[in-house]
């Protein structure tokens, strides 16, 4: 197999013997079909990627000198992002103590070497979002993390998004307050404050038709995004979801989920309502999940969008990944056939760029100029 390391520096020579960095070497990848940013699948060509960007998409051919894969076959869709994960931090994410801790910064606790992360990025997740969990009814804010890449493991840039928990895990007999009656009052008054501000979305554990009502009229209410994590009973409470340009966190999906779970992103997609998928970072079990979701009857091209744009969005970094277009991040897998069909494999996955040891990519070769 050809050298796969192929974002190399190259210096020029200048005319007074001074040198100045060339640009890198550019990676043309050639698929049959690429993941259109609305999540349907258009025709394919060559995807060209540069210093860790995506250069063009689609291009009719590759650029002279660049590195060239081509898989036949293939499907090229955006990395998948799971928004709420505990990967490399499982343990570390609760303050046991207080009820209210916006303080807390899952950045602070997870571990980059941890393997979990290579793992996540050989199935195609891309990036997540580690949170804190739903022990305190104000957890803390999220970490929004690459799961590769040359420098490893790391922590993208800004704030991210708040977690907040109504569900009665948030609350313990021995600490204040002990109910979400005697929360409210804090939660509303800090959200007043602008103390929960953030990127993204305020994600709110709330799964019954009070704690959904609840978490729009109380976050929501403030001018603020909501993404409801694991909102099961939300197809009962449809009427204070409709209209509210909230989010939904729903999954992991298996072969035991009922059918009235499994429906629900059907239904909540139905009612106006973005649906994201999340696994706990499990690869495997997030493309079952949305397979799952499709089986149920939601739309191909929504199931895509809540592997990829939607959980952008609710971490609020849609403006730099989660499609393929010309000037993102360059984070992409190529499948060998539909994505959402569990018997594609993942042929090579890209993560800012960074070649994630690719079992299917035999060739790494330079394109030579054209006569």
């Amino acid at each position: 197999m050809a050298a796969l390391s192929w974002l190399v520096a190259l210096a020029a020579p200048l005319s007074g013997g001074a040198t100045t960095p060339a640009q890198p070497t550019a990676l043309a990848v050639r698929v049959d079909r690429i993941v259109a940013p609305d999540g349907t699948l258009v025709a394919g060509g060559w995807i060209v990627v540069r210093g860790g960007r995506i250069e063009a998409v689609a291009a009719a051919s590759a650029p002279a000198g660049a590195q060239t894969l081509e898989f036949d076959g293939g499907v090229a869709a955006p990395g998948f992002i799971d928004a709420v994960t505990e990967l490399g931090a499982a343990g570390d994410l609760t303050e046991p103590a207080r009820a209210f801790t916006p303080e807390l910064q899952a950045a602070d606790a997870f571990h980059p070497d941890h393997s979990s992360f290579l793992r996540a990025a050989r199935g195609g997740v891309t990036t997540v979002g580690i949170s804190p969990t739903s022990g305190n009814v104000v957890g803390g804010r999220l970490a929004v993390v690459r799961t590769h890449g040359e420098q490893g493991v790391a922590v993208l840039a800004g704030a991210g998004p708040m977690r907040l928990a109504l569900s009665p895990s948030a609350f313990d007999y021995t600490r204040a307050p002990t109910s979400r009656i005697g929360a409210l009052p804090k939660l509303r008054e800090m959200v007043a404050a602008d103390a929960l501000k953030g990127a993204g979305a305020t994600i709110v554990d709330a799964g019954t038709p009070d704690e959904i009502r609840l978490a729009i009229e109380t976050i929501g209410a403030a001018g603020r995004s909501v993404a409801l994590l694991q909102p099961r009973r939300a197809d009962d409470a449809l009427e204070s979801v409709k209209g509210s340009g909230a989010f939904a966190l729903v999954g992991p999906f298996d072969l035991d989920t009922s059918e009235r779970d499994l429906r629900l992103p059907l239904v909540l997609a139905a009612a106006g309502v973005s649906v994201a998928f999340t696994a706990g970072g499990d690869p495997a079990a997030l493309r079952l999940t949305a397979a799952l979701a499709t089986r149920a009857g939601l739309d191909p091209k929504l199931a895509l969008q809540a592997l990829t744009s939607v959980p952008a969005r609710i971490l609020g970094v849609d403006s730099d990944s989660a499609s393929l277009q010309a000037g993102r991040r360059a984070d992409l897998v190529v499948f060998h056939g539909d994505p959402l069909d569990l018997g594609s494999k993942i042929e090579l996955v890209l993560v800012g760029g960074s070649l994630v040891a690719p079992k299917a990519a035999t060739s790494v070769a330079p394109k030579k100029e054209s006569r």
